[in-house]
C-alpha cells in the first residue's frame, strides 16, 4: 500500500541545516542573533576605528597610505553591515520563501535528499574550518599587536562574533540555494521525461500546465530569497574585491611585506566567495536548463492547445532572468562574475601604474 504524498520539500527539509534550531529560524531569534553578532560588533568596530585609528592616519609614504585606506574601508564596510541588518534584512521574505516552496508539491527522490544533506554538511564543514582558522589567527594577532589586554579582548570578540555572523548568513543563503536547485532540477527532470514520451501517446495538457505552475512558484521563491539577501550579497562582493585589490596593489611595492594574517583572511574570503558564487550561479543556470527540452518537445505536440501551453512555458523560461542579484542591479550569473574579475584586474593595473611608476 502506498503512503499518501504531501507537498514537498516539507518545512522540515527547508528549515534543516541552519546553525539555529529549525523551531527558531523563522522567529525573531534570527534577527536578534544577527543584531547581536553582525550588527552590534560591526558598529563597535566602526566606532573604534573612527576614534582610535583614523585620526592617526598620515599620507607621507605609500605604505601609510594603504594602511589608511584599509582603515577607511573597514569603517565603510562595517557601517554598511550595520545598515544591512537594521534595514535590509527582512525575515518576512524568508517566511514567504518557505510558504512558496511548499506550494511546489515536488517530492525529491531519496538520492536527491541525500545530495541535499551532503551539500549542506559540506558547506557547514568548510565554513566551520575557515571560522576556526580565522578566529585562532585573529586571537594571536590581536594579543601580539595590542598591549592593552582589555582592548585586545574587545577586538577579539568583535572579530569572532562578526565572523560567526558572516558564517551564519553564508550557511543560510547556501541552504536556500540548495533547496532552489533541488526544485529546478526536479522541474527540469520532469520536462526531460515529457520530452522522452513517444509522439503518438503524448497529449497531456495538464502535465505541461502543472510544470509551468511549479516553475512559476520556483521563480517566485527565488525572488523572495533575493529580496532577503540582495544587500548582503552586494556588501560581500564589495568587501572581497575592495580588500583584494588593495592587498594585491600593496604587494607590488618595494620592500613591502603582507602579514600572514591578511593572507589567511583573503584565503578565507576567497573560499567564501567560491562557495557563495557557485551556489548563486547554479540557481541561475538551472532555471534555464530545461529550455532545450521544451523546444524539442514542441515537435511532438499534436494539439494547438498543447503547442500554445508549451510556447508560454518557453517564453517564461527564456525571458525571465531568474536568480539572485547584486543590490537589485545585476543578476549574479556567469557574465557578472567575469565582469567583476575583469573590472578588478583593470583597477589593480591602473592603481599599480599610478602609484609605482
Amino acid at each position: 500500500m502506498s503512503l499518501p504524498t504531501s507537498p514537498n520539500p516539507s518545512k522540515e527539509i527547508l528549515l534543516d541545516g541552519f546553525m539555529l534550531p529549525s523551531k527558531y529560524i523563522l522567529g525573531s531569534v534570527t534577527k536578534i542573533f544577527l543584531l547581536f553578532t553582525f550588527a552590534c560588533f560591526s558598529a563597535f568596530k566602526m566606532v573604534y576605528y573612527s576614534i582610535c585609528d583614523l585620526p592617526l592616519c598620515n599620507y607621507t609614504t605609500k605604505i601609510s597610505v594603504f594602511k589608511c585606506l584599509h582603515v577607511t574601508l573597514a569603517i565603510i564596510i562595517s557601517s554598511l553591515k550595520v545598515l544591512m541588518i537594521l534595514f535590509g534584512f527582512d525575515l518576512n521574505y524568508f517566511k514567504r520563501f518557505i510558504s512558496t516552496m511548499e506550494l511546489l508539491s515536488i517530492a525529491p527522490e531519496r538520492s536527491a535528499l541525500r545530495t541535499i544533506k551532503r551539500n549542506r554538511q559540506l558547506n557547514l564543514i568548510i565554513l566551520s574550518m575557515t571560522f576556526i582558522g580565522y578566529s585562532t589567527l585573529r586571537i594571536r594577532y590581536r594579543l601580539a599587536s595590542i598591549q592593552n589586554l582589555f582592548e585586545a579582548t574587545l577586538l577579539i570578540l568583535c572579530d569572532i562574533f562578526i565572523e560567526f555572523g558572516l558564517a551564519f548568513l553564508l550557511n543560510m543563503i547556501c541552504n536556500i540555494c540548495i533547496c532552489l536547485k533541488a526544485a529546478f532540477k526536479e522541474i527540469n527532470s520532469k520536462i526531460a521525461d515529457l520530452n522522452e514520451t513517444p509522439k503518438q501517446v503524448f497529449n497531456s495538457f495538464d502535465e505541461i500546465r502543472n510544470l509551468r505552475k511549479r516553475y512559476s512558484y520556483a521563480v517566485r521563491a527565488t525572488k523572495h530569497a533575493d529580496k532577503l539577501f540582495r544587500y548582503f550579497i552586494a556588501i560581500f562582493y564589495i568587501e572581497y574585491f575592495a580588500y583584494n585589490n588593495l592587498n594585491i596593489v600593496r604587494s607590488f611595492g618595494l620592500k613591502t611585506q603582507i602579514d600572514s594574517l591578511w593572507l589567511f583572511v583573503m584565503l578565507s574570503l576567497t573560499i567564501h566567495l567560491l562557495i557563495l558564487t557557485y551556489n548563486l550561479v547554479s540557481v541561475n543556470n538551472l532555471s534555464r536548463q530545461g529550455l532545450e527540452d521544451l523546444y524539442e518537445l514542441s515537435f511532438k505536440l499534436n494539439s494547438l492547445h498543447l503547442y500554445h501551453e508549451n510556447e508560454i512555458f518557453m517564453a517564461r523560461m527564456a525571458l525571465s532572468d531568474v536568480g539572485f542579484t547584486f543590490a537589485n542591479l545585476f543578476t549574479i550569473n556567469n557574465s557578472f562574475i567575469t565582469s567583476m574579475f575583469s573590472l578588478s584586474l583593470t583597477i589593480i593595473i591602473a592603481l599599480t601604474s599610478l602609484i609605482y611608476r
